[in-house]
C-alpha cells in the first residue's frame, strides 16, 4: 500500500509504503526437526539423544510477538528456552534420577514443544516417569507437542496432551494428581510464581516432587514486591513455601571444563547459562 504524506515545509509530497501483512503464524513461523544430545553415561548404550520440532527463539514472528500483547500467534511454546536446555544438561543428577523413577507419574505444566517431558522419558533406558500428560494453555503448542511425542516414538499408553491454564479451577479436578510436576523456564513474569506454584500444590501428591529448571529472565511488573527483584531466587522458594512446597536441591549448570560431550546440537543454543540459573527441586511435605 502507498500512502501519500505531505508536509507544508516541503514543496513535493512524500510517498511511504506500508506493508499490511496479516499476522499469520503459518505464513511467519517455519518448524524444523532439531536434534538434542543428552550427556552421555559410561555404560549407557542407549540413544543419547532426542528430536524436536520447533522454532528457533529469533523466528520474526517471535520477535513480533514480544512487542505486542497479542496471544493470538503466540510462538513462545514452539522454541526451546534455555531452561528446557539446562534441564538436558542435568538430567543424569542423582537426586532427579531418584525422583523420576519407579512408576512416577509425571505432568508437564506449560510444556510447549514437550522436550521436558520427553527428555525425562528418553534420557535413561529403563528409567524415567511411567507416563507423562504434557500440559500447556495454547492449542497450537499442544499439537507440536502431540507430533513430537510420535516423533520420538512413544507408546500412546505413556502420555497425555491436555490443554490446561494455571489458576483457572482446581488443577486436580481439570488434570488429576500427580507423583512429579515438571516445569522449564516458565517464570518470564514475576507473576506467574503464585499461579504456578497454587497448581503445582493441588496437582501434586503427598510426598511429590517438583522439578523447575529455571533460567532468571523474568519482566518485572509495577507493584512486585521489591524482594522479587532483589533476589529473584530466594523470592521463587518463599512463595513455594507458602503452598508447602520446600526446596531440596539446587542443581547449577555444569562446568565448562566438566565432561559433557556435545549435549545439544541445536545452532541457537547456549551452553553458557545465566547466573543464578537452575534446576530447581522442591518437595511436597505437607497438604495445603
Amino acid at each position: 500500500v502507498i500512502i501519500k504524506m505531505t508536509n507544508k515545509h516541503l514543496s513535493t509530497p512524500i510517498f511511504e509504503e506500508e506493508w499490511d501483512l496479516p499476522q499469520d503464524f503459518n505464513l511467519f513461523s517455519t518448524h524444523e526437526v532439531r536434534t538434542i544430545h543428552f550427556p552421555k553415561i559410561k555404560g549407557n548404550n542407549h540413544p543419547n539423544f532426542l528430536q524436536i520440532e520447533c522454532l528457533e527463539p529469533s523466528s520474526p514472528l517471535d520477535i513480533m510477538n514480544t512487542s505486542t500483547s497479542e496471544h493470538q500467534y503466540d510462538a513462545t511454546g514452539h522454541c526451546v528456552w534455555a531452561g528446557a536446555l539446562l534441564l538436558v544438561a542435568c538430567i543424569h543428577d542423582p537426586l532427579i534420577v531418584k525422583c523420576t523413577t519407579n512408576g512416577q507419574r509425571m505432568v508437564e505444566l506449560g510444556c510447549g514443544t514437550g522436550i521436558g517431558g520427553l527428555a525425562m522419558m528418553l534420557a535413561c533406558k529403563d528409567a524415567g516417569p511411567d507416563t507423562v500428560c504434557f500440559t500447556d494453555y495454547d492449542p497450537a503448542a499442544l499439537k507440536v507437542c502431540q507430533r513430537n511425542c510420535s516423533l520420538n516414538k512413544l507408546s500412546r499408553e505413556s502420555y497425555s496432551v491436555c490443554r490446561f491454564t494455571w489458576g483457572e479451577g482446581n488443577a486436580a479436578d481439570a488434570i488429576g494428581m500427580f507423583d512429579v510436576a515438571l516445569a522449564t523456564d516458565v517464570l518470564y513474569d514475576v507473576d506467574l510464581c503464585s499461579p504456578l506454584f497454587s497448581t503445582v500444590s493441588q496437582c501434586l501428591s503427598l510426598d511429590g516432587t517438583f522439578i523447575l529448571s529455571h533460567v532468571p529472565r523474568a519482566c518485572y511488573n509495577e507493584g512486585n514486591p521489591p524482594e522479587a527483584i532483589e533476589n529473584l531466587e530466594q523470592y521463587i522458594i518463599n512463595i513455594a513455601r507458602d503452598y508447602g512446597l520446600s526446596l531440596r536441591k539446587v542443581i547449577r549448570p555444569p562446568c565448562k571444563n566438566e565432561t559433557v560431550q556435545e549435549e545439544f546440537s541445536l545452532p541457537f543454543s547456549e551452553r553458557i547459562f545465566p547466573v543464578d540459573s537452575g534446576v530447581m527441586i522442591f518437595h511436597k511435605a505437607d497438604l495445603i
